[in-house]
């Protein structure tokens, strides 16, 4: 006889639904500056897109989420604690047009090492292995996204440091490292997600084969290689196009008007997708009156994108 299965806590099963249920898939109204470290030029562009589905935060991930801002609060508090000023926590960062964002987690003033030297404060946590890196090596070396990141923030708000502390999840070791800000790396850093975001198309992919180790965490990496369909909505179509005029604004040249949010992701029945995100799929022809675009799939096969507007 098969042994019965163990029966799972009705409890817990509530506990997961209420986690997964009630909150919006987060994306981010332009490149997050989380994102600056990225490698893949390719991958910012399309998640700047919002060529993938967004990601469903299950009930696991989301109870990281919330540990890592219960844990900025203690990092921030510890400075507090040895007298410390700590201020401008989640202050906004802006550049490339409003595009490229962040929030900071805090300011400090009044540290030991330079009590008269303001900082920006950088809160992370993370598991043994990649603390004891950073720990050896710096954060420049262990970490160089988070190491790009608040060189941004130094960038926006115009200070020269940052007081960068990261907990071990594991042990609650602690790691405190100031750093300089570096002007040449955040101007590269900043001009570099500006030159991505008025990209008409995508840039090519930085890994050569489908199972390059790079890309195997890659949100991107199905549209990436035409295994999916990017999503129809306005960022994906050749119409529309990131303004760099502030606020993170965008442009529809076929409806010529201005875009909101709502309008972007909803997009509508004159949408195109821009040819070369449409990976695998080969241009056949191009219907300007009617406002097509036909393309030869892998077996074949012909589809023609779009639809007769009035």
């Amino acid at each position: 006889m098969a042994p019965l299965p163990k029966a799972q806590s009705s409890t817990l099963l509530a506990i997961q639904k209420a986690l997964e249920t009630g909150h919006d898939d987060w994306e981010s109204v332009g490149v997050p500056a989380g994102d600056i470290g990225v490698e893949c030029d390719r991958a910012i562009w399309l998640a700047f897109r919002r060529a993938s589905a967004p990601e469903f935060i299950d009930w696991r991930k989301r109870r990281i989420f919330e540990r890592g801002n219960i844990e900025e609060e203690r990092l921030l508090e510890l400075l507090r604690s040895v007298g410390c000023e700590v201020w401008g926590e989640q202050e906004r960062v802006r550049a490339a047009g409003g595009h490229l964002r962040g929030k900071i987690d805090g300011r400090v003033l009044g540290l030991l090492e330079a009590p008269k030297t303001e900082h920006v404060v950088e809160c992370k946590s993370a598991k043994q292995e990649i603390f004891r890196k950073v720990a050896k090596d710096g954060v420049k070396v262990g970490k160089p996204e988070h190491y790009a990141t608040f060189q941004f923030y130094m960038h926006g708000l115009g200070i020269d440091r940052v007081y960068y502390m990261m907990s071990n999840k594991n042990d609650e070791d602690l790691h405190l490292e100031r750093v300089e800000y570096d002007v040449e790396f955040a101007i590269r850093a900043v001009a570099r997600i500006e030159r991505i975001i008025n990209m008409p198309e995508p840039p090519i992919r930085l890994c050569k084969k489908r199972d390059d180790f790079r890309g195997q965490f890659c949100r991107q990496a199905a549209v990436c290689w035409g295994e999916e369909m990017p999503r129809a909505h306005c960022r994906t179509c050749i119409h529309a196009t990131p303004l760099m005029t502030g606020n993170a604004a965008w442009d529809c040249a076929r409806w010529q008007q201005p875009l909101t949010l709502d309008e972007q992701a909803a997009g509508c029945p004159a949408h195109l997708f821009i040819p070369s995100t449409l990976a695998g799929l080969e241009m056949v022809s191009a219907d300007q009156d009617a406002e097509t675009i036909t393309y030869r799939r892998p077996d074949g096969e012909l589809w023609t994108d779009g639809a007769t507007t009035a």
